[in-house]
């Protein structure tokens, strides 16, 4: 090919390449745009529940109305998930700082071990402010809010371990007391979502 015919083929090659980056790079800028979340779905309504609270006063649905609220089952001595549980809690709390609207709901699985002054040494470790909340009561209330209520497994029983099978789950409660979402307690990226969302929640009217 003679010089005055490759020139111009060059240029077209130049100008079909720009072309096409420009169209790729716009499709990848449109892949970066941040999607907007979907809305929570709002659940079921909890049934009323009446619990002690590890400073020993009772807690009940109608006290968390108005408030958006996480909850999770845990136990003291569990030697496995609940500590990995409560730290995400612990970022939770930190992430929401002095938000007046929101509060964690800790609830033992083990009430006849984890007494309110129980509850209160272990809230101590996690550095837990008032609005995070640490409850024990009979057993068979907290088991039927655990299945009825939030519609978690737990086991009647011990393992031949100790160790009492609970939901590892974190649990997103509106101010309705209706149940948005449900979280993995081991994952740093699902508590940022229930971060997130306490967040969105907190802004519904």
């Amino acid at each position: 090919m003679s010089a005055s015919r490759l020139f111009p083929a060059l240029l077209l090659g130049v100008a079909l390449l720009v072309g096409g980056c420009k169209k790729n790079d716009a499709a990848f800028e449109m892949l970066q745009v941040p999607a907007t979340p979907a809305p929570l779905a709002k659940h079921w309504p909890l049934p009323d529940f009446s619990l002690t609270e590890r400073s020993g006063q009772p807690l009940r649905l109608a006290d968390l109305a108005g408030k958006v609220w996480v909850a999770d089952f845990f136990y003291t001595t569990c030697p496995g998930p609940c500590p990995m549980l409560s730290s995400r809690l612990s970022d939770v709390q930190k992430a929401l700082g002095e938000e007046p609207g929101a509060r964690l709901v800790s609830i033992s699985v083990d009430p006849e071990k984890d007494t309110p002054a129980v509850l209160k040494v272990y809230a101590e470790k996690f550095q837990a402010s008032e609005r995070w909340l640490f409850c024990t009561g009979p057993k068979e209330v907290i088991y039927s809010l655990a299945r009825d209520g939030f519609k978690l497994p737990i086991a009647d029983a011990p393992t031949e371990g100790g160790m009492i099978s609970h939901s590892t789950r974190l649990i997103l409660v509106d101010q309705t007391g209706h149940v948005r979402g449900f979280y993995e307690g081991g994952s740093e990226s699902s508590a940022q979502e229930l971060v997130r969302d306490i967040r969105r929640l907190l802004e519904e009217k």
